[in-house]
């Protein structure tokens, strides 16, 4: 797994964003063809419904992947959480990215989730 340093991470944040603007392009197509699929009585438009629906599915694990290939670790999908290993202070942490972020603000210890996610400055802080 790859280890960023906060400078590297900002600037992959900038990579990543559009791609998760796309995944949630995909994932309101695919939530307004599911509407619309319970709904649908004829049975030739539920199985393109149905098949519209997979592909955009298979679309959106493709850009979550490319995400992780990227070095992300994908942390949660609504909304769309990704973290970064980065070492600080003799041990490993998370670098902590949320989609509605400019970029990255926060960090967590490994053990630690979104909840406790604390400011980025406190890293800076001396001890």
């Amino acid at each position: 797994m790859k280890v960023f340093d906060l400078e590297t991470a900002r600037e992959l944040i900038t990579v990543i964003k559009p791609i998760v603007e796309e995944i949630n392009s995909k994932r309101e197509e695919a939530y307004q063809a599911i509407s619309k699929l319970e709904e649908e009585t004829d049975e030739l438009e539920k199985i393109f419904l149905k098949s519209h629906i997979k592909d955009l599915d298979a679309e959106i694990k493709k850009l979550l992947q490319k995400i992780e290939s990227l070095g992300g670790v994908i942390k949660g999908l609504d909304p769309i959480l990704v973290d970064f290993l980065s070492f600080h202070q003799n041990r490993y942490i998370w670098l902590c990215w949320k989609e509605d972020e400019d970029t990255i603000m926060f960090w967590h210890e490994l053990d630690e989730g979104f909840a406790g996610r604390r400011p980025i400055e406190e890293l800076f802080e001396e001890i």
